[in-house]
């Protein structure tokens, strides 16, 4: 594992059975060991790879008492399917129970989803921690900035 994680914790026996009811699946075994130690785990900000020509990050892992909730919000996943992280944009990293087969969801283009990682491990091996003061932008690159000024009182 490269990503910090923070906050995490052991899932609950009754929780991970709630969730394996819901799917008709038992866990993938490299997502149950993360669970068992991770579970609502808060990384450190990251970064990974989506097919070839994009990329986004997790925010947070999902505790699995709130998967089957999640779930019901994300339409046309497998039955076999659900959410396991919080991925930036309002997207999801998903985990087909039956592959172990890691997936993104994209909110603005939900199908078809698109494989990152063969299993729950190998996803966590292509996780990679990103500093944000890496992006340097040229003067020349930015046109326009607008600040909501009650953005500025909410701090």
């Amino acid at each position: 594992m490269q990503v910090e994680l923070t906050k995490g914790r052991s899932a609950v026996l009754a929780d991970i059975k709630t969730l394996e009811s819901v799917i008709g699946q038992a866990l993938p075994v490299s997502f149950l060991e993360f669970v068992r130690l991770h579970d609502g785990a808060e990384p450190e900000t990251n970064i990974f790879k989506i097919g070839g020509t994009n990329e986004s990050g997790v925010n947070g892992f999902i505790p699995i008492h709130e998967v089957p909730i999640e779930r019901a919000n994300i339409e046309n996943l497998p039955s076999t399917a659900f959410p396991i992280a919080w991925a930036e944009g309002g997207n999801y990293v998903i985990i087909d129970a039956a592959s172990g087969a890691i997936y993104f969801w994209d909110h603005e283009q939900p199908t078809p989803l698109i494989q990152m990682a063969s299993d729950f491990a190998a996803f966590m091996e292509i996780l990679e921690p990103f500093d944000p003061s890496s992006i340097k932008l040229k003067l020349s690159q930015v046109k326009s900035a607008w600040i909501d000024p009650d953005f500025f009182k909410s701090l």
